[in-house]
Parts: structure tokens; C-alpha cells; sequence
């Protein structure tokens, strides 16, 4: 397989020189040639079309004729690059190759698709899926939190021999916002408001059910559904309920098309082949290495399925093969899901002519430059950069200003249910009483959040958590008394003690230390490299300044 990859690349190779003729033939009517590099001709037409494609800022750093001239070095840079990675022949590596075939192989699947899948979604179409999916329902709950699984397990046998949800969650929960409630949570939440773990356990349970235990963080947890509604989704939901019923339904067409192309084809499983398969992978091994699967395990007129190709597609879609495939049957299973319909698409499209169409060919010559200058720009840098733990210390230290914590808000805070009880607290507060002692007493905040004065540290990340809180508190001035405001447990009346922004430790700062230095470096010997390259290649390097200058004179 590797001999006909690099069978294809040597045939275009060989074309290029045609296509070189070409470019200088028609530079007049490309307005004029502004650089040549070695064979490869730029044009006043190339030049104007390569700033057009840069945006924003990339394409104003400079002015004028200088923007130009910058321009061009560019383009001229990246054919010292390909010059440079074909005569190391990386234009001819597994890597390369193998990238080329994967990017083709997602092209023309892609292509295939959008010319032959057409979804159309009525409005009539939306509001069945909504309702079948129950995208409309909002269900309020109640938890009961407790450190750990056998905790749980016995708040379950509790509910479960009679005993009253609120009164076990008055009794055992440590969540103490929703505790004094007997665990409800104060609000209705829909599909896509909570986490996919909670919504995939809560949302198939019936009015007054009770979850299994729930593992949370460290904690665990068990639920009620307290009471259920139907509401009207707003703009942002009925998008997300769109786009859900377009990808349902072009899953259905595309189905629909593979099991067209097995019966044209005359797909054929090979069931001596899929045993083969299944002892190798029993043998693990299981991603081919250098050496791919040659057994057969389908057949269809005019092609195969190799295992080779098998485990190529499964991981180019990101899908590992699972260790639980340890017979033919689940072979097959997965293969029909996960790898079939891609080899049997990109065959179609192959068979249709789409890979020799103008726009796939040149986008095809195109991606196989691209991946060539990246690939020489890694293979350069991972040879001629290295990093140590001491660099990484060091630029820590030389950059105290970049590693440090989101701005923490110290707050003192009392939390209460109601409005007219928090406007009670605050006249006490504004008397002169102690907001320490009455927020100890009153306050119905979590003592695992706060101290026994009502004291606890936010970020304006953890938004989520504090049910609107955090938005009081970032606008809030520092030492004022503030509220009664709403807040999702109930009223808060808070005082902000302080804003200050702390310096990550080294630890928790490493990987991102670690990631800018490399950045920085990885820039300084990159432009090096270049200046080696513009240097080594000099010779075969041309420039027409003028022609550059009035390529962009008119923009």
C-alpha cells in the first residue's frame, strides 16, 4: 500500500514542470511575474490573491509599498520551504503520505455528502421532534448530598421503606442551600442546563421518582423529580433543537445511501478474514504498526476491505477500537456503525470522478504544500529545540506578571430565604450589629463555602455555582454593605472585603510556562531557519520590486 502512495506522488511530480510552463505562459495576463523560485513563478494575480486571503490586522502591519514587499517575502519563504522539504524528501515519507491520504480521503467524503444529502427540516418537523424528545420539558428537582456511596445507598433504603425525601434530606444532606429546603433546588432546569451525566440519569425518571446513586466530584448524590412542566423553548433552544433533528435526520439519509452502495456494490463479509482479524486483535495487536493487516475481511465489485483499512478509518474517525471485540459478530457490528459507511462513500466518490475535477485537484496540490511546510517546520524544530525544567523555572520566574489567579472577591455575606428577613438583617447590619455574629446565625450559606462569619473567596468563573451571587459581588464596591439582592438559594446581604489577583504557584502555572516558552522559542529558531534557507537558496531567488509595488497599488 505504501509503495502505490509513493507510486501517486512520484506521478504528480512528474506534472509539476507542465504546470511551471504554465504559469510562465500566461504571466502577462496574470499582471505580470513579481518573484520566481527556482521553477515556481509568483505572479502579480498570485500576490494580490494572497493578501486578499489574509484578515484582519495580518494584512495592515505594515503600509504601502513596504506591505508589499512583506507580502511577497512570505510567499517567497514558503517556496524556499517546499524547496527545502522536497530535498529531503519528506514529500515522500509514511508521515507525509499518510497525511495526504487521510486529508483526501475526508475531502472527497465530505464532497460526496454535501452533494448528496439534502435535509430540509418544516416547522411541523421541529415541534414533533421537540416533543418527542421532550426538549420542552422542565422538571424541578431535590438532591440529597452525601459524602460517599454507602451514605447514599442508605438514604435510598430510607425513601424507599417510607421515610419522607425532605426529612432524609433535612437530616443527612451536606448540601446545606438545599437541605433547609428539604432538598429542593429552587428551579426548573431542561435538557442542556446541567451536566450530560445528570441529565442522561434524571431526565428518563417519572414524577416523584428517585435516582440511583450519583457519583458528583468526590461526593455522591440521590435525586427526586419534584414536579414537571411544558415550556415554550426560547430563540438559542429552538436552534439547538434544530440543529439535534438536521443531524438526526441527515444520519437517517446518509444510512440510507450506504445501504444503497452495499447493494450496488454487492458488499460481501469474509468471515475467514474476520477470524484472522479477531486473533489478532486478541493477540493485541491492534493498530497495524508498520506491517498493516493484509487479510480480507469485505469484498465488493471492483474493491475490498482490508483490516488495514479497517483500523486506518476507525482511527482517522477518532473511534479506537474497543478491546470488546473478541468475535466476528462484533467485528461486523462495529464495522457497520463506525467503518463501513466512510470506505463505501469515499468509494463512490472516487467512482463518480470527484478526485479528478479541477477544484479537487488543485485543492488537493494545495493541501499536499501545506503539509509539507508544516511538516519541515516540525521536523526542524523538534530537532533543534529542546526544553528543560530549569528553562521552564526560569521563564517562570522572568514572567511573574503572566501566571496569575483570576481576581478573587473576598466577601462576608449573611444568606437567608426570604426577602423580608434579609431587609430585617440589613437595618441590624446598618445599626451597628455585627455582620460576623448575625451572618454565624443566620446565614443558611454552606459551611463547606464559607467560615463561621459568613467569609468566603469568589471568581467570577464559578458564575455557575453561585446561583447570581458572583454578578453582585463583581460589581459591588469594597467595604459597602449590599442588598438584599436575589440570588438563586434566597436574599443575600453581603459586604466585599477585598479584590486581589495572587500569583500562581510554579506547579500550577508549569504547563502553561512550559507552552509559552515554547511558543517563543519555537518563533525565534523558526525565523532563523528561515533566514539559513533565504541564504542557502539565494541564487534561484528573484525579485521584481516594481511589479510588486503596483501589484498593490490599487488596493
Amino acid at each position: 500500500m505504501v509503495d502505490r502512495q509513493r507510486a501517486g506522488v512520484r506521478s504528480l511530480a512528474a506534472v509539476v514542470p507542465l504546470a511551471v510552463l504554465s504559469l510562465c505562459s500566461c504571466a502577462q495576463d496574470d499582471g505580470g511575474v513579481v518573484a520566481q523560485v527556482g521553477e515556481r513563478v509568483i505572479t502579480a494575480a498570485d500576490l494580490r490573491e494572497f493578501v486578499a486571503g489574509l484578515s484582519g490586522k495580518a494584512g495592515e502591519e505594515t503600509p504601502g509599498a513596504e506591505q508589499g514587499r512583506v507580502h511577497l517575502r512570505t510567499m517567497i519563504d514558503r517556496e524556499l520551504m517546499l524547496l527545502e522539504a522536497r530535498n529531503q524528501e519528506l514529500d515522500n515519507s509514511i508521515a507525509y503520505l499518510t497525511r495526504i491520504d487521510r486529508a483526501r480521503r475526508a475531502k472527497l467524503l465530505s464532497l460526496f455528502e454535501d452533494r448528496t444529502i439534502r435535509i430540509s427540516v418544516d416547522d411541523a418537523e421541529l415541534d414533533d421532534f421537540i416533543d418527542k424528545e421532550r426538549l420542552n420539558r422542565a422538571i424541578r428537582i431535590a438532591d440529597i448530598k452525601v459524602p460517599d456511596l454507602e451514605a447514599a445507598q442508605a438514604a435510598v433504603e430510607e425513601i424507599r421503606a417510607g421515610a419522607d425525601f425532605s426529612d432524609v434530606a433535612r437530616k443527612r444532606s451536606t448540601n446545606r442551600e438545599t437541605a433547609v429546603r428539604g432538598g429542593d433546588v429552587g428551579r426548573y432546569v431542561m435538557k442542556g442546563q446541567m451536566i450530560f451525566p445528570l441529565e442522561q440519569a434524571l431526565f428518563p425518571l417519572a414524577l416523584g421518582e428517585v435516582s440511583e446513586p450519583i457519583r458528583i466530584g468526590r461526593s455522591y448524590a440521590i435525586f427526586k423529580i419534584l414536579d414537571e412542566t411544558t415550556v415554550d423553548l426560547n430563540t438559542q433552544q429552538k436552534a439547538e433543537a434544530l440543529r439535534g433533528l438536521r443531524e438526526a435526520k441527515f444520519r437517517a439519509a446518509r444510512d440510507s445511501v450506504v445501504a444503497e452502495l452495499k447493494r450496488e456494490y454487492k458488499l460481501r463479509v469474509h468471515q475467514d478474514g474476520m477470524k484472522q482479524f479477531v486473533e489478532a486483535l486478541l493477540r493485541g495487536a491492534r493498530t497495524g504498526g508498520d506491517d498493516p493487516f493484509d487479510m480480507v475481511l469485505y469484498s465488493f465489485d471492483g474493491g475490498e476491505v482490508t483490516a488495514a483499512d479497517f483500523l486506518k478509518v476507525a482511527k482517522d474517525s477518532r473511534r479506537n477500537v474497543p478491546a470488546s471485540l473478541d468475535d466476528a459478530e462484533k467485528v461486523i457490528a462495529f464495522a457497520e456503525r463506525n467503518v463501513l459507511p466512510d470506505i463505501l462513500i469515499v468509494e463512490a466518490a472516487v467512482r463518480g470522478g470527484i478526485d479528478s475535477e479541477p477544484e479537487f485537484v488543485a485543492w488537493a496540490e494545495e493541501q499536499g504544500e501545506q503539509v509539507l511546510v508544516r511538516g519541515l517546520r516540525a521536523k526542524h524544530l523538534m530537532e533543534r529545540v529542546d526544553i528543560t525544567e530549569a528553562d521552564i523555572r526560569a521563564y517562570y520566574e522572568a514572567n511573574a506578571d503572566r501566571f496569575l489567579h483570576p481576581e478573587q472577591i473576598e466577601v462576608q455575606e449573611i444568606l437567608v430565604e426570604s426577602e423580608s428577613e434579609a431587609l430585617r438583617l440589613t437595618e441590624l447590619v446598618e445599626g451597628g450589629a455585627s455582620l460576623a455574629e448575625l451572618a454565624g446565625r443566620h446565614s443558611i450559606r454552606s459551611r463547606e463555602v464559607r467560615d463561621e462569619e459568613g467569609r468566603f473567596h469568589v471568581h467570577q468563573h464559578e458564575s455557575p455555582q453561585f446561583g447570581g451571587f458572583v454578578e453582585h459581588a463583581v460589581a459591588a464596591e469594597i467595604g459597602v454593605l449590599t442588598g438584599p439582592v436575589p440570588v438563586q438559594e434566597g436574599y443575600s446581604v453581603f459586604k466585599v472585603l477585598s479584590r486581589e489577583r495572587k500569583r500562581e504557584t510554579f506547579e500550577e502555572a508549569r504547563k502553561r510556562a512550559q507552552s509559552q516558552l515554547r511558543r517563543k522559542l519555537h518563533k525565534e529558531e523558526f525565523n532563523e531557519y528561515l533566514e539559513t534557507l533565504r541564504e542557502r537558496y539565494q541564487s534561484l531567488v528573484t525579485v521584481n520590486e516594481e511589479a510588486a509595488t503596483a501589484a498593490l497599488a490599487d488596493r
